[in-house]
């Protein structure tokens, strides 16, 4: 996811929000990673992301640092990984793998062992448009979602997606969430930037913003910037 966006104006958010049919699917995870774990777990998801991949569901698997998140700098250590499927069935066949479930037991021993928490790390699916495969990659990748409480106003939001996207000169890629345990349906987009004093001169333009506000006025939104590496 992904990493694989340059600077164009955008054929927009109707592939963001509404793929069509036997359009792939992408999980993403952000795992609580504890501080003083940061350095073995970095040197050690390379290992990981090369093991899922090798899983015959697995269409590709990329993970990397988050920096930023809603234009703040992230202090504290926070990490997400995606990992991309052809078909939702490949999907679940994942989750119940020997592979999946078996680090699955592994992270709760150690988060029980060390005190922290063994809940389920925070995951959500989206359905996406074809993987872009023309681009070149870009030093930070954003994700935004956002949550669309009524599904009536997918066009609105769509819009307003478009309208940012055009006022940054970003040409964008993304989907929308299935099987939410909310209930409600999220947008998500993914955007390149070369840096982040590209990413802040762009959205400093007064028109985008405006765009900006008004596309976060439609719904709860989270943005956050990643050094993502794929794999």
């Amino acid at each position: 996811m992904h990493r694989r966006l340059e600077t164009r104006t955008c054929r927009m958010m109707s592939q963001i929000i509404q793929p069509t049919a036997k359009m792939p699917y992408i999980s993403i995870i952000v795992p609580p990673i504890p501080e003083d774990h940061k350095e073995k777990f970095l040197a050690h998801f390379p290992t990981i992301a090369k093991e899922m991949k090798e899983l015959p569901m697995v269409l590709g698997v990329s993970g990397g640092q988050i920096l930023g998140e809603d234009h703040a700098e992230v202090k504290e250590f926070k990490f997400i990984h995606t990992i991309a499927f052809a078909t939702l069935e490949d999907q679940k066949s994942f989750e119940t793998s020997e592979w999946a479930q078996s680090h699955k037991a592994k992270f709760e021993e150690a988060a029980k062992a060390a005190g922290h928490s063994t809940a389920t790390p925070p995951h959500a699916t989206f359905e996406v448009a074809d993987f872009p495969k023309d681009h070149t990659p870009k030093a930070l990748t954003q994700m935004s979602r956002i949550a669309v409480a009524d599904e009536g106003k997918l066009d609105e939001v769509r819009g307003a997606w478009e309208a940012v996207m055009a006022a940054v000169g970003k040409k964008t890629w993304g989907g929308r969430s299935v099987g939410s345990e909310d209930g409600k349906t999220y947008g998500l987009g993914f955007v390149g930037w070369d840096s982040f004093e590209e990413c802040k001169t762009a959205m400093e333009k007064p028109e985008a913003k405006a765009a900006w506000e008004k596309y976060h006025s439609l719904g709860d939104c989270k943005d956050v910037l990643v050094k993502m590496d794929v794999y």
